[in-house]
């Protein structure tokens, strides 16, 4: 038996054949991974996004 959850606190349940069990977990295995490396890339974007405090910002004109 396979839980599948949604957003909104939902869950679906899925029967998988035996002869099916260990390529679902090679499929759960590999969202797993895809899923981590994403949200590493996501943190690299908001790092490169972030401005450097310590440099001046290029095209902004100060008011005085």
């Amino acid at each position: 038996m396979l839980t599948v959850g949604y957003g909104r606190g939902q869950t679906q349940q899925i029967s998988v054949r035996k002869e099916r069990v260990a390529e679902v977990r090679r499929w759960l295995d590999n969202y797993q991974k895809l899923k981590e490396t994403i949200e590493q890339i996501c943190e690299l974007n908001h790092d490169l996004l972030r401005p450097d405090p310590t440099k001046p910002h290029p095209g902004r004109k100060r008011r005085d």
